[in-house]
C-alpha cells in the first residue's frame, strides 16, 4: 500500500528528501552539500527514467536522515540520564 503512495508522490517525496537533508546536516556545510548533490541526482534521474522503485529508495533515505537525527536525541538523553 505505501509503494503506489510513494510513486504518485514522488515529486514531493523527493523535496521532502532534500528539505530533511538541508536541516539534519547543517553542522557539516561539505557534507550537506555532497548528500543533497548526490541525493538530488537520484531524483532526478529517477524521475526522467521512469524508475519507480527510486521512490522507495527516496523514502529508505528519508527515514534514514530522520533516524540519525532521533539516534543523536535519544543518545543525549541517555547521557542525562546517566549523569
Amino acid at each position: 500500500m505505501l509503494y503506489p503512495i510513494l510513486v504518485e508522490h514522488y515529486v514531493w517525496f523527493g523535496l521532502l528528501l532534500l528539505l530533511v537533508t538541508w536541516f539534519t546536516r547543517r553542522d557539516k556545510p561539505e557534507t550537506r552539500s555532497n548528500y543533497l548533490y548526490g541525493y538530488g541526482m537520484i531524483v532526478v534521474l529517477g524521475f526522467l527514467l521512469a524508475l519507480d522503485w527510486v521512490a522507495g529508495i527516496m523514502f529508505g533515505l528519508l527515514v534514514l536522515e530522520v533516524g540519525r537525527i532521533f539516534k543523536t536525541w535519544l543518545d543525549r538523553k541517555a547521557n542525562q540520564l546517566k549523569k
